[in-house]
């Protein structure tokens, strides 16, 4: 027999959560399929559960957007059963769709992400937060031959309008891996919690992973109050800097320093998709939609043409870094395009004959001052001039033969003690360059020494060398001559200033520091790129429990939990699989008498991990 509520017949049960359980249902009224939300009885059973029930219903019900799901009907506060209901939406949810579609271009999950903020500006302006955003609450609307998203479940809504405020208190509601710090911590959730929400929904589109996944809730948690997560162009190398920028923006721990609305998400969300040349993101959005392989298959190569013509656009302007960059990223979503080879290459001539030109330059005004301090008359400096031209192209074939052969040398990173990741190259003169207010580095002015002619030497010396410093995992810090240039960033351009010794270093939470050295009159090559993988510090684990348990991990004894109790014990992330930052092991604690206990951990360079063993051992 099919149960029934007022006028609506309950078909099949299709979900359930905190609140409810949601029902395929028919509205004998209207001969129409609906979705039937009804509230637990035991939450039923009381009346304020009722009149909070009723009143999100109001709130919701005001809601009328083409990615919402609209309600139809409700019941009052005095009803037997308290329900809510929706149209019946015909698809997967939205985490059941990115799987099978495989979504591949992060460009592709702004478009999804930025339908959602729309949404979110709505039900904001009506005075209504999700509270719980999460790829199950997101519905793919397959109906017709036609695909829309529809934003559901506002069931732990928070009504935030003066007149139907209702409190939760003491309630934690929500997934953690999506909830906002402020809402962890039990303060006052707002539309910025819903951005934060949403940025975790944006970072999982991009990259493919959770931004704050762990091992447990608990560790999660803490991870997402501490933002303890790891740069996306590190999990995914298609992630441009423009995108990069939005997510941090909306990840932000401290609300106060988070984008401020969903609008703010939107917008932000609608310049970054223009830089990568899609201005007109609800068509996109709607193509994709449409037909998932094919648009996916046309949109690669429209990517690479748009940051190809960036990245000349950046070179045209002398912003060299930049362009790198914007080239790194062509490559990056197609590794074989001859195009990027052919404007490093390029680059590499440019730098060649700017060094040339400056060197001409120089002993050009050398000979000026030589001639006005007495060296001879008009025709001798002229003769004089003559040579120094001709030995300043001499030297500069020589420099060029020497960048060259630097450029087949491409010096790599060295281990070095004291846990310090260490290199060095060769030497140069010149003041120690100065940090600018954008993170650039320019050289200081140089203060005059001995005759006029020292002066000159140093004022026309070579023009600043600029390499670039891809790091894995990312850099938390990046520091030149012991000042930060920059931070949170995955590719790093330092500039460094002639005629001084440098030292650049990288520095992670989870690995030892990456420094390396350039001296002074160092031939750098241009461009230059370091890959720097990061050296893993090991994990720290301590086990609470009996001193005298033997600590196994991997099948390797790592100590005893009492020395793990005085000190964590040092162990070493095992290298398998594509994240040599973390990787579930092995934990055997042995104790005499007793069964070994065996569990799996998963394990995280830097960090320190508790594992409380059993009073007693499982049955």
């Amino acid at each position: 027999m099919i149960r029934r509520v007022d006028r609506y017949e309950l078909l099949e049960q299709v979900g359930s959560g905190g609140m409810a359980v949601v029902y395929r249902g028919r509205d004998t009224s209207l001969d129409r399929e609906v979705a039937v939300k009804l509230l637990h009885p035991h939450l039923a059973a009381r009346a304020e559960s009722r009149a909070r029930f009723s009143r999100e219903a109001r709130a919701v019900a005001r809601l009328k957007h083409p990615n919402i799901v609209e309600i139809y009907d409700y019941a009052g506060d005095a009803a037997v059963e308290s329900y809510l209901v929706t149209e019946f939406v015909h698809g997967r949810t939205l985490r059941a769709f990115a799987d099978e579609e495989q979504l591949e271009l992060p460009e592709v999950g702004a478009l999804l992400a930025r339908a959602l903020a729309g949404a979110l500006v709505h039900a904001h302006a009506a005075g209504v937060i999700h509270r719980d955003l999460k790829p199950e609450n997101v519905l793919v609307l397959e109906q017709g031959g036609k695909r829309a998203l529809k934003l559901v479940d506002f069931g732990i809504a928070r009504i935030v309008a003066s007149d139907e405020r209702m409190t939760m208190t003491g309630a934690l509601v929500g997934s953690p891996n999506h909830m906002a710090p402020e809402i962890i911590e039990g303060r006052e959730a707002d539309a910025r919690s819903d951005v934060f929400s949403l940025g975790t929904i944006l970072f999982w589109l991009a990259t493919g992973a959770m931004p704050f996944a762990a091992s447990n809730p608990t560790a999660t948690l803490r991870r997402v109050v501490e933002g303890d997560r790891p740069d996306p162009r590190a999990v995914c190398p298609l992630v441009g800097d423009a995108l990069a920028a939005v997510i941090a923006a909306a990840l932000a721990t401290d609300p106060a320093e988070r984008l401020p609305t969903a609008a703010a998400l939107r917008d932000a969300l609608d310049q970054a998709l223009a830089a990568s040349g899609l201005t007109e993101p609800e068509a996109e959005l709607e193509a994709f939609l449409a037909e998932p392989a094919r648009y996916k298959a046309a949109l690669r190569p429209r990517l690479v043409a748009a940051a190809l013509a960036a990245a000349d656009g950046a070179l045209a302007r002398g912003e060299t870094a930049r362009g790198v960059k914007l080239l790194d990223h062509v490559l990056a979503l197609d590794p074989g395009n001859g195009a990027v080879q052919g404007r490093l290459a390029a680059l590499a001539r440019r730098a060649r004959v700017r060094r040339l030109a400056l060197r001409v330059a120089a002993l050009a005004a050398a000979a000026g001052l030589a001639g006005a301090a007495g060296w001879g008359g008009a025709a001798a400096l002229k003769a004089r001039r003559a040579r120094l031209a001709r030995a300043g192209v001499a030297n500069d074939a020589t420099l060029s033969a020497s960048s060259r052969s630097a450029r087949s040398r491409h010096p790599a990173p060295s281990p070095a003690p004291a846990g310090e990741e260490r290199a060095s190259a060769s030497p140069a003169r010149e003041p120690a360059p100065v940090p600018a207010r954008d993170g650039a580095v320019v050289p200081a002015p140089a203060p005059g020494k001995g005759d006029g002619r020292a002066e000159v030497k140093h004022a026309a010396s070579a023009a600043p060398a600029v390499v670039q410093v891809r790091v894995r995992p990312y850099a938390q810090r990046a520091l030149l001559d012991g000042v930060e240039v920059a931070h949170g960033e995955q590719r790093v351009a330092f500039t460094l200033a002639p005629g001084a010794p440098h030292r650049i270093q990288i520095e992670h939470a989870c690995c030892f520091p990456f420094v390396r050295d350039f001296a002074a009159d160092e031939a750098i090559p241009q461009p230059l790129e370091l890959p720097v993988p990061l050296r893993p510090r090991p994990a720290r684990l301590r086990v609470e429990g009996d001193p005298a348990t033997r600590v196994l991990v991997d099948g390797r004894l790592a100590g005893t939990a009492g020395a793990s109790q005085r000190a964590p014990l040092d162990v070493p992330v095992p290298a398998t699989g594509d994240n040599p930052y973390e990787a579930p092991a092995e934990l055997v604690l042995e104790l005499e008498g007793r069964p070994p206990i065996r569990t799996t951990v998963r394990l995280r360079a830097g960090a320190e991990l508790t594992f409380a063993a059993p009073a007693e051992p499982p049955p």
